[in-house]
């Protein structure tokens, strides 16, 4: 959007390089043996179906939606980091929880649709799931949310690709830059500093962007 897009086209051009970031993340925490792959064919179902419903979703809504409801997901997502950030992380001794169950469907179907909706803040609220609701470890959670994004991601870039909204020279850049960010990212949270840092990072990207936005 800063560099001149307009909001429906900046969304659905985000979704490549997301693509991009998931493929590299996930497979380098597979390569370090943090992936809980068995986990996830209770978890995509659900996620899947809700951002195919989301994706369609924002084919047909209002281009004026879109800043408003970006700022106002970016805000929360930092002010929940600030305020709690132990609802972001399990305690140490935590044992995993299987995704089943009416509750967690609904939660994760929710998590879907409004991933494919605007994915801004999406892989936050899939964190929060995993590692809040679900009780993995931050570090197998980033990578069980590597996996599934990966998974629904690619459902909203056909989505969006069949309806013309993807700009593919600035959705390349992004991407060649997602992947080493993941890969990055990846190995460095599985150091001991890895976590702090991430969450770190987190919080500066997510109000950097509300400031940015706020002022375009």
């Amino acid at each position: 959007m800063l560099v001149g897009l307009p909001a429906d086209i900046a969304n659905a051009s985000s979704r490549v390089p997301i693509l991009a970031q998931c493929l590299s993340g996930a497979a380098t925490f597979a390569r370090g043996g943090r992936l809980p792959s068995k986990a996830a064919w209770a978890i995509v179902p659900p996620v899947v179906a809700g951002a195919a419903a989301g994706a369609w979703l924002a084919t047909r809504l209002p281009n004026q939606i879109y800043q408003p409801l970006l700022l106002g997901t970016l805000g929360l997502m930092a002010l929940a980091l600030l305020i709690s950030p132990a609802r972001f992380a399990p305690p140490p001794d935590a044992e995993p929880r299987a995704a089943r169950g009416v509750a967690a469907t609904a939660g994760l179907l929710a998590a879907g649709l409004y991933g494919g909706l605007l994915q801004a803040g999406a892989g936050l609220v899939l964190l929060a799931i995993f590692a809040g609701g679900l009780r993995y470890d931050l570090v197998r959670a980033n990578a069980l949310k590597a996996l599934v994004m990966l998974v629904y991601i690619a459902v909203t870039v056909a989505v969006f690709v069949a309806a013309d909204r993807v700009r593919w020279a600035p959705a390349a850049a992004m991407s060649a830059g997602s992947m080493i960010g993941a890969w990055a990212a990846a190995r460095l949270a599985m150091t001991p500093r890895g976590v702090r840092l991430t969450k770190i990072v987190v919080i500066v990207a997510l109000a950097g962007m509300v400031i940015a936005i706020a002022l375009r």
